[in-house]
């Protein structure tokens, strides 16, 4: 037992405690559903320096950005997000009282947007509305949003605001496009895009989807010009790309560990 106080045992100690606890890490990575191991990798550290604080007890100022961080790789790993999103309830619930209100409307915009991910349209809609701060870059996925629930009067004032802050904003006339074609109107949409490309002539992907209106009214001559004139603009043009597929139904999610 006197021989446990000697210096040389304490680091060996150290060393046996550091692989028993690698070992455990090693073992919890294998034994993780298949997906991106680097992505485990961080996650399994992740939650191992939230153990270490823990114990050292310094945990309680970053609690939250610890089940936020979680959040953040569990949905970049698996396709079902029910356990992303009670990471970020966690986080949420668990951020101090005396941290500034940018941080909750943060944890706010991050939930809507792993929602959205999930197709949880109303669920993320409510976060995005509840952040108390819609940024630009958030104007066109809260259109939508209201679009889905059918609120178009609101989906509408986010659309106009998008092409008040940039008149030749893209997304804006998308937005308006979306909307009109919704409600099955599509000679409306036709106006948007030929004031879009009015506007700003060398927007290729104005012409491909005014391509689209137009074979939707019966004028495949004036499809076939447009879908001409957006290759010529922009040789490389994949039309079969939407902004607005891509805003309901993201493929990546775009957030980044703190």
């Amino acid at each position: 037992m006197i021989n446990n106080f000697q210096p040389q045992n304490k680091k060996n100690d150290i060393k046996f405690l550091l692989w028993i606890v690698l070992g455990f890490l090693f073992v919890a990575w294998l034994c993780t559903p298949p997906g991106n191991k680097f992505l485990q990798i961080c996650f399994w550290g992740n939650n191992t320096k939230f153990l270490i604080s823990k114990v050292t007890h310094n945990a309680e100022a970053t609690e939250y950005i610890f089940h936020r961080n979680n959040a953040v790789y569990l949905a970049k790993m698996y396709k079902n997000k029910k356990k992303a999103l009670k990471e970020m309830d966690r986080a949420i619930e668990t951020i101090p009282t005396y941290i500034a209100n940018g941080e909750l409307e943060s944890l706010y915009k991050d939930r809507a947007n792993i929602r959205l991910m999930a197709g949880d349209y109303k669920g993320a809609l409510n976060d995005f509305l509840n952040s108390g701060k819609i940024d630009f870059t958030d104007y066109l996925k809260v259109a939508m949003l209201f679009k889905e629930g059918g609120n178009y009067r609101a989906a509408m004032s986010y659309c106009n605001a998008i092409l008040d802050i940039d008149n030749t904003a893209y997304a804006g006339y998308a937005c308006l496009s979306e909307l009109y074609t919704s409600i099955n109107r599509p000679d409306l949409a036709l106006n948007v895009w030929n004031l879009a490309v009015d506007r700003k002539p060398n927007l290729a992907r104005g012409y491909v989807d005014r391509a689209f209106v137009k074979k939707q009214l019966g004028d495949l001559e004036g499809y076939n010009k447009d879908i001409a004139k957006a290759k010529e603009v922009s040789p490389t043009i994949n039309i079969e790309e939407s902004i607005i597929e891509d805003t309901l139904h993201p493929k990546i999610l775009t957030l980044t560990i703190r």
